[in-house]
């Protein structure tokens, strides 16, 4: 490479560090706004109990409702497997049943533990 090839690439080099330093900056910045933004609100939260147990019965309702729909996946899943296994000819069905059960124990008893 020749001298000035190697100029240039150390500008270029020295130009991505400097374009990372100013984002990691930028993205700093961000947190410190959304983090003066959330001390804002938790203050206008605690100023009116109101409010604040409405928010709290709201969240609570969401995480319900995330819990009942992970539920009706567990469903979902339960029927897509009878569906499957009402697929499997008579003589498969027997112990594609056992097999499935043994690995549905296996992964809930991991899901319990």
């Amino acid at each position: 490479m020749s001298k000035l090839d190697n100029k240039l690439m150390n500008l270029l080099e020295s130009s991505e560090e400097i374009m990372s330093t100013e984002n990691l900056i930028l993205e700093s910045v961000k947190d410190l706004i959304k983090e003066e933004i959330k001390e804002h609100i938790r203050a206008k939260l605690d100023e009116n109990e109101d409010i604040k147990a409405e928010f709290k019965r709201g969240v609570e309702m969401m995480m319900e409702a995330k819990a009942k729909e992970a539920f009706s996946y567990a469903i979902i899943a339960k029927a897509s497997a009878d569906l499957g296994m009402e697929l499997i000819p008579p003589k498969l069905k027997s112990e594609m049943k056992k097999k499935i059960a043994e690995i549905l124990e296996e992964e809930i008893g991991e899901i319990l533990s």
